[in-house]
Protein backbone atom coordinates (compact mmCIF):
# COMPACT_ATOMS: atom_id res chain seq x y z
CA UNK A 1 0.00 0.00 0.00
CA UNK A 2 2.91 2.04 0.62
CA UNK A 3 4.63 1.53 -2.65
CA UNK A 4 1.49 3.17 -4.11
CA UNK A 5 0.61 5.58 -1.83
CA UNK A 6 3.35 8.67 -3.69
CA UNK A 7 0.95 7.62 -7.23
CA UNK A 8 -2.43 7.93 -5.45
CA UNK A 9 -1.13 11.72 -3.79
CA UNK A 10 0.47 12.63 -7.39
CA UNK A 11 -2.99 11.48 -9.05
CA UNK A 12 -4.94 13.86 -6.60
CA UNK A 13 -3.23 16.55 -6.47
CA UNK A 14 -2.94 16.81 -10.53
CA UNK A 15 -6.95 16.72 -10.23
CA UNK A 16 -7.15 19.38 -8.20
CA UNK A 17 -5.17 21.88 -9.85
CA UNK A 18 -7.11 21.14 -12.87
CA UNK A 19 -10.55 21.79 -11.24
CA UNK A 20 -9.32 24.43 -9.42
CA UNK A 21 -10.13 22.68 -5.76
CA UNK A 22 -7.08 23.73 -3.89
CA UNK A 23 -9.06 26.87 -3.21
CA UNK A 24 -12.42 26.11 -3.45
CA UNK A 25 -12.98 28.58 -5.51
CA UNK A 26 -13.13 28.41 -9.37
CA UNK A 27 -10.16 29.76 -11.08
CA UNK A 28 -10.58 32.85 -12.44
CA UNK A 29 -9.76 32.82 -16.25
CA UNK A 30 -7.94 35.87 -18.28
CA UNK A 31 -8.60 37.03 -21.17
CA UNK A 32 -5.47 38.74 -23.65
CA UNK A 33 -7.52 41.41 -25.61
CA UNK A 34 -6.42 40.58 -29.51
CA UNK A 35 -3.52 43.33 -30.52
CA UNK A 36 -5.25 46.08 -32.34
CA UNK A 37 -4.39 45.54 -36.80
CA UNK A 38 -3.80 49.49 -38.11
CA UNK A 39 -3.61 48.23 -42.08
CA UNK A 40 -0.81 50.60 -43.86
CA UNK A 41 -2.54 53.03 -45.95
CA UNK A 42 -2.47 52.30 -49.39
CA UNK A 43 -1.26 54.82 -52.15
CA UNK A 44 -4.12 55.98 -54.28
CA UNK A 45 -3.81 53.98 -57.78
CA UNK A 46 -1.73 55.86 -60.41
CA UNK A 47 -4.95 55.76 -62.93
CA UNK A 48 -6.66 58.21 -60.98
CA UNK A 49 -4.82 60.87 -61.05
CA UNK A 50 -6.19 60.67 -64.90
CA UNK A 51 -9.63 61.47 -63.89
CA UNK A 52 -8.84 64.88 -61.64
CA UNK A 53 -10.10 67.55 -63.05
CA UNK A 54 -8.88 70.58 -64.59
CA UNK A 55 -7.58 73.26 -62.11
CA UNK A 56 -9.70 76.20 -62.06
CA UNK A 57 -8.65 79.90 -61.64
CA UNK A 58 -10.44 80.36 -58.25
CA UNK A 59 -9.10 76.79 -57.53
CA UNK A 60 -5.51 78.17 -57.86
CA UNK A 61 -6.57 81.34 -55.84
CA UNK A 62 -7.39 79.79 -53.52
CA UNK A 63 -4.36 77.32 -53.21
CA UNK A 64 -1.73 80.09 -53.52
CA UNK A 65 -4.03 81.94 -50.98
CA UNK A 66 -3.90 79.18 -48.22
CA UNK A 67 -0.13 78.49 -48.27
CA UNK A 68 1.21 82.17 -49.41
CA UNK A 69 -1.41 84.06 -47.48
CA UNK A 70 -1.69 87.96 -48.98
CA UNK A 71 2.52 88.51 -49.79
CA UNK A 72 2.20 86.69 -53.12
CA UNK A 73 0.00 86.64 -55.82
CA UNK A 74 -0.54 84.97 -58.94
CA UNK A 75 2.18 86.67 -61.52
CA UNK A 76 -0.62 88.81 -64.37
CA UNK A 77 1.77 89.01 -66.79
CA UNK A 78 2.01 84.45 -67.58
CA UNK A 79 -0.84 83.84 -70.04
CA UNK A 80 -0.61 79.97 -68.92
CA UNK A 81 0.67 80.77 -64.82
CA UNK A 82 -0.61 77.29 -63.61
CA UNK A 83 0.20 73.40 -64.15
CA UNK A 84 -0.49 70.05 -62.71
CA UNK A 85 1.19 67.19 -62.63
CA UNK A 86 2.91 64.52 -59.98
CA UNK A 87 6.08 66.08 -59.74
CA UNK A 88 7.47 64.47 -56.86
CA UNK A 89 6.25 60.95 -57.50
CA UNK A 90 3.81 60.43 -54.64
CA UNK A 91 0.92 60.23 -57.26
CA UNK A 92 -0.90 62.81 -55.70
CA UNK A 93 -1.53 65.57 -57.95
CA UNK A 94 0.66 69.02 -57.31
CA UNK A 95 0.09 72.62 -58.76
CA UNK A 96 3.18 74.64 -60.22
CA UNK A 97 2.29 78.09 -60.30
CA UNK A 98 3.81 81.18 -61.14
CA UNK A 99 4.05 83.89 -58.41
CA UNK A 100 5.22 87.71 -58.10
CA UNK A 101 5.81 88.78 -54.96
CA UNK A 102 3.89 91.71 -53.19
CA UNK A 103 6.19 93.91 -52.92
CA UNK A 104 4.63 96.18 -49.61
CA UNK A 105 5.15 92.38 -48.11
CA UNK A 106 8.81 91.56 -49.55
CA UNK A 107 9.98 91.24 -45.57
CA UNK A 108 7.74 89.00 -44.59
CA UNK A 109 8.39 86.46 -47.67
CA UNK A 110 12.07 86.56 -46.62
CA UNK A 111 11.35 85.63 -43.13
CA UNK A 112 13.77 83.35 -40.86
CA UNK A 113 11.21 80.57 -41.12
CA UNK A 114 9.20 80.58 -43.93
CA UNK A 115 5.94 78.34 -44.75
CA UNK A 116 7.86 77.14 -47.95
CA UNK A 117 11.49 75.94 -48.73
CA UNK A 118 13.16 78.48 -50.64
CA UNK A 119 15.09 76.91 -54.17
CA UNK A 120 17.06 78.12 -56.24
CA UNK A 121 17.33 74.53 -58.77
CA UNK A 122 20.15 75.86 -60.67
CA UNK A 123 22.59 76.09 -58.36
CA UNK A 124 23.41 73.76 -55.24
CA UNK A 125 21.96 74.76 -52.29
CA UNK A 126 24.14 76.18 -49.48
CA UNK A 127 21.77 76.66 -45.63
CA UNK A 128 25.00 78.65 -45.13
CA UNK A 129 24.59 80.97 -47.88
CA UNK A 130 20.19 81.69 -47.49
CA UNK A 131 18.29 82.70 -50.34
CA UNK A 132 16.72 86.15 -50.70
CA UNK A 133 13.42 86.70 -52.89
CA UNK A 134 13.83 90.10 -55.04
CA UNK A 135 11.13 92.93 -55.63
CA UNK A 136 9.36 91.98 -59.04
CA UNK A 137 11.06 88.68 -58.94
CA UNK A 138 9.28 85.89 -61.36
CA UNK A 139 8.72 83.17 -58.79
CA UNK A 140 7.60 79.48 -59.41
CA UNK A 141 5.77 77.73 -56.45
CA UNK A 142 5.10 73.81 -56.37
CA UNK A 143 2.17 72.65 -54.12
CA UNK A 144 2.46 69.40 -53.22
CA UNK A 145 -0.88 67.75 -53.23
CA UNK A 146 -1.77 65.91 -50.29
CA UNK A 147 -4.70 62.91 -49.32
CA UNK A 148 -7.43 62.19 -52.11
CA UNK A 149 -7.59 66.01 -52.94
CA UNK A 150 -4.20 66.61 -54.00
CA UNK A 151 -3.05 70.56 -54.40
CA UNK A 152 -6.95 71.63 -53.77
CA UNK A 153 -6.69 69.91 -50.13
CA UNK A 154 -6.79 72.56 -46.99
CA UNK A 155 -4.11 70.55 -45.28
CA UNK A 156 -1.77 71.02 -48.81
CA UNK A 157 0.76 73.43 -48.24
CA UNK A 158 3.99 71.27 -48.26
CA UNK A 159 5.46 73.73 -51.02
CA UNK A 160 8.80 74.50 -52.71
CA UNK A 161 9.36 78.36 -53.76
CA UNK A 162 11.58 78.30 -56.79
CA UNK A 163 13.88 80.87 -58.07
CA UNK A 164 15.12 81.67 -61.83
CA UNK A 165 13.20 78.96 -63.32
CA UNK A 166 10.47 80.17 -65.05
CA UNK A 167 10.77 80.27 -69.08
CA UNK A 168 8.59 80.11 -72.22
CA UNK A 169 6.55 77.60 -73.45
CA UNK A 170 6.26 76.30 -70.04
CA UNK A 171 4.54 72.10 -70.04
CA UNK A 172 4.28 69.24 -68.40
CA UNK A 173 6.41 65.85 -69.35
CA UNK A 174 5.77 62.78 -68.07
CA UNK A 175 8.31 61.20 -66.48
CA UNK A 176 8.30 57.53 -67.19
CA UNK A 177 8.16 58.65 -70.82
CA UNK A 178 11.15 61.18 -70.41
CA UNK A 179 13.43 58.42 -69.00
CA UNK A 180 12.57 55.86 -71.42
CA UNK A 181 12.62 57.83 -74.75
CA UNK A 182 15.06 60.71 -73.47
CA UNK A 183 18.41 59.38 -75.45
CA UNK A 184 21.35 60.97 -73.80
CA UNK A 185 24.23 58.67 -71.70
CA UNK A 186 23.77 61.04 -68.67
CA UNK A 187 20.05 62.27 -67.68
CA UNK A 188 18.36 63.28 -64.81
CA UNK A 189 16.25 60.25 -62.24
CA UNK A 190 13.34 62.40 -62.14
CA UNK A 191 11.00 61.08 -59.34
CA UNK A 192 7.91 62.35 -60.63
CA UNK A 193 6.98 64.46 -64.13
CA UNK A 194 8.92 66.78 -64.97
CA UNK A 195 8.59 70.67 -66.56
CA UNK A 196 10.28 71.64 -69.81
CA UNK A 197 10.68 74.50 -70.98
CA UNK A 198 12.55 77.49 -72.75
CA UNK A 199 15.43 78.88 -70.32
CA UNK A 200 17.04 81.74 -71.14
CA UNK A 201 17.03 80.56 -74.59
CA UNK A 202 18.15 76.92 -73.74
CA UNK A 203 15.44 73.84 -73.79
CA UNK A 204 15.79 72.25 -69.81
CA UNK A 205 13.66 70.89 -67.49
CA UNK A 206 12.53 71.25 -63.88
CA UNK A 207 12.41 67.67 -62.11
CA UNK A 208 12.25 66.58 -58.79
CA UNK A 209 15.13 64.29 -56.73
CA UNK A 210 16.41 63.43 -53.52
CA UNK A 211 14.06 65.81 -52.17
CA UNK A 212 14.64 68.63 -53.55
CA UNK A 213 13.84 70.27 -57.49
CA UNK A 214 16.89 70.46 -60.08
CA UNK A 215 17.00 72.00 -63.20
CA UNK A 216 18.46 69.61 -66.71
CA UNK A 217 20.04 71.16 -69.55
CA UNK A 218 20.94 68.93 -71.79
CA UNK A 219 23.64 70.68 -73.11
CA UNK A 220 25.85 71.19 -69.90
CA UNK A 221 24.31 68.31 -67.74
CA UNK A 222 26.79 66.29 -65.91
CA UNK A 223 25.05 63.95 -63.26
CA UNK A 224 23.73 64.22 -60.16
CA UNK A 225 25.03 64.58 -56.71
CA UNK A 226 23.67 62.55 -53.96
CA UNK A 227 21.77 64.75 -51.60
CA UNK A 228 21.07 63.54 -48.21
CA UNK A 229 18.12 65.06 -46.16
CA UNK A 230 13.92 64.97 -46.59
CA UNK A 231 11.42 67.90 -46.32
CA UNK A 232 11.30 68.91 -42.51
CA UNK A 233 7.72 69.61 -42.60
CA UNK A 234 4.49 68.53 -42.88
CA UNK A 235 0.96 68.94 -44.47
CA UNK A 236 0.84 67.67 -48.19
CA UNK A 237 2.05 63.91 -48.60
CA UNK A 238 4.76 62.96 -45.98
Amino acid sequence: MKSHLPLIVTFLLSICVATGCSSGTKQAVVETAPATYQPTPESPPADRLHSVAAPKLSEVEEAVKRVFKDVAVIHPDYKSSFLTGDFNGDLSQDLAVVLKPVPEKLADMNEEHPRWLLRDPRVPHNPREPLHVEKDEVLLAVIHGYGNNDWRDPEATQTFLLKNVVGSGMRVQNGTEFVKNFRSEKKPRPQGDLIGETLKGNEGYLYYNAATYSWYDPKTFKGEAETPGVFHGRSARR
